[in-house]
C-alpha cells in the first residue's frame, strides 16, 4: 500500500520526536549510573539497619542475592538506583577468612579494570559496632587490603555515647580512612531515655565526596535522608536541559513537537511537561514508570493540574479541547460547562499571549515559564518526600495522583507569577 504525502510527513514528525526522546534518555543515563556499594563487617554490627535508614529498605526486602563469588553477594533492588554488595567470611576460621579476602580483592581488581564505570565497585562501607568496642587484627588487615583497590569509609554503627577512646584507636590503626559515627535507628535506654538517629547525613556527604561524579545523581536519588540534596540535584538537571546551547534539551524536544498538525501540536508539546516531570521524579528517587508511553497515561492528572489554572482564565480552541480530554471527568459540573464553552471559543492572538502555557502548548518554547513550572513540581515532590511515605504501600498511579493534587495547589499559588513571566518573555 502506497503512503500518502500526509502519512509520510506524519511518520517523519513522529520519528523526529522519538529521536529527541531517545537522545534525552541517552544523555540522562550517562549521568545516572547506579553506584555499587560494598557493605562489609561482622554479622550483628547493624548493616541491615543502616541500609534501611539510608535507602528505605532492608536486606530481607532485596530477595535472594546473586553470588559473585563465595565471599561476595550482589543485591539488585527493583527500581532502586543503587546496587549493594555484601561480603561474607569474617565469621569463618582464619584460613577461610583469607580465602574470602582474596576472592573479594580479586573481584574489586577485575571490576576496576573494566572500561565501563557501571561495573566498578565505587565505595565500601566497612561497618564496625561502636557498642562492642572490638576490632580484630584480621579486620584491620581486611580494611587495609580493600582500601588499596577502592575507597573505604569506616562506619561506626550503634554509636550512642560520647566515649572517643575506640574512635581514637581506629584512627591510629587506619589513619588515612574517613570515619563516620552513626546511630541508624533511635536507641531507647533504661528509664525511657531516647537517643535520636544521627550521623547519616555525614555518611551521605562523605560518600558523595568520594564516589564518581556519574554516580552521584543516582546515589542522591536513592538516599532517603537529605531531601535538600534531591532538590539541588533536580534543579541542576533542569538547568542542564533548559540550556539553549545544549544539543540535548527540552527546547529541541519542544521544537520537534511543533511540527505536529494544529490541534495535535499541543499534545506533542505536552510531552515536554511530562518528560520533565519524569526526569524530576527519577532524580528525586520517586518511583516512576520507565516506559514513557505508560507514564503519560498515569500522568494525565498531573498534566491537568499544570494546564487547568490557565485554561480556565483564557482558553482557546485547542487548549479547551486538551482540558476536556484530560480533565472533565474530575471537574465539577460548573467547571466542565466552562471548559465546554472554551472548547468552542476562538480567542485572538493578543489574548492568547496572556496565557503562560503559550510557551509549550500554543506557541514557541518558553524557558522561563518552563523553569517556573519545573520548580513548582520540584517543590511538590519535596513536600511529598518529607511525608516519609512508604512506596511499597502505593502503586505508581496512586503516587502520581498524590503529586498531581500537590501540584494543583502550587500551580494555583504561582499562577500570577507564571503569567507575568509569559507576558514579559
Amino acid at each position: 500500500m502506497v503512503k500518502t504525502g500526509d502519512e509520510i510527513q506524519w511518520a517523519e514528525v513522529l520519528a523526529r520526536l522519538q529521536d529527541e526522546l531517545a537522545e534525552l534518555n541517552e544523555d540522562f543515563n550517562r549521568n545516572f549510573i547506579k553506584p555499587n556499594i560494598v557493605l562489609s563487617g561482622k554479622t550483628g554490627v547493624g548493616k541491615s539497619t543502616l541500609i534501611n535508614a539510608v535507602f528505605g529498605f532492608n536486606e530481607a526486602e532485596t530477595g535472594v542475592g546473586k553470588p559473585v563469588s563465595q565471599a561476595l553477594i550482589e543485591y539488585r533492588i527493583p527500581e532502586a538506583p543503587v546496587h549493594l554488595f555484601d561480603t561474607k567470611g569474617m565469621e569463618l576460621d582464619l584460613e577461610q577468612r583469607e580465602i574470602s579476602r582474596k576472592q573479594i580483592v580479586s573481584e574489586i581488581r577485575k571490576r576496576a579494570s573494566s572500561t565501563d564505570a557501571a561495573d566498578h565497585l565505587h565505595i565500601m562501607w566497612y561497618c564496625i559496632s561502636n557498642e562492642s568496642r572490638r576490632l580484630e587484627s584480621t579486620e584491620i588487615e581486611w580494611i587495609r587490603s580493600f582500601s588499596e583497590y577502592m575507597p573505604v569509609v569506616i562506619v561506626l554503627t550503634q554509636t550512642f555515647d560520647q566515649n572517643e577512646a575506640f574512635l581514637k584507636f581506629i584512627k591510629e590503626e587506619l589513619p588515612h580512612l574517613p570515619i563516620c559515627r552513626v546511630l541508624a535507628k533511635e536507641k531507647v535506654l533504661l528509664g525511657e531515655v531516647k537517643i535520636p538517629q544521627h550521623g547519616l547525613t555525614d555518611l551521605i556527604d562523605r560518600t558523595l565526596d568520594i564516589i564518581p561524579e556519574a554516580t552521584r545523581r543516582a546515589f542522591t536519588a536513592a538516599q532517603k535522608i537529605e531531601v535538600e540534596r534531591k532538590i539541588d540535584s533536580a534543579k541542576k538537571l533542569i538547568q542542564e536541559r533548559l540550556d539553549s546551547n545544549s544539543p540535548v534539551s527540552y527546547k529541541n524536544l519542544a521544537h520537534a513537537a511543533e511540527a505536529f498538525p494544529i490541534g495535535m501540536d499541543m499534545m506533542g508539546r505536552s510531552a515536554v511537561y511530562l518528560y520533565m516531570a519524569k526526569d524530576i521524579m527519577t532524580v528525586m528517587g520517586i518511583p516512576v514508570n520507565r516506559n514513557f508511553l505508560k507514564f503519560t497515561k498515569e500522568a494525565r492528572p498531573l498534566l491537568q493540574s499544570i494546564l487547568l489554572p490557565f485554561v480556565a482564565s483564557e482558553g482557546g480552541r485547542a487548549i479547551g479541547k486538551a482540558a476536556l480530554k484530560y480533565g472533565t471527568k474530575q471537574l465539577s459540573k460548573e467547571g466542565a460547562s466552562t471548559l465546554a464553552k472554551l472548547a468552542g471559543k476562538t480567542v485572538g492572538k493578543a489574548n492568547l499571549l496572556l496565557s503562560p502555557i503559550v510557551g509549550l502548548v500554543a506557541g514557541s518554547f518558553n524557558r522561563k515559564v518552563t523553569e517556573a513550572i519545573a520548580n513548582s513540581f520540584i517543590n511538590t515532590c519535596a513536600d511529598f518526600l518529607r511525608q516519609e511515605i512508604s512506596y511499597k504501600d502505593y502503586s505508581t498511579t496512586e503516587i502520581m495522583e498524590k503529586l498531581s493534587i500537590g501540584m494543583k495547589v502550587r500551580m494555583n499559588e504561582n499562577k500570577e507569577k507564571i503569567e507575568e513571566l509569559a507576558v514579559k518573555s
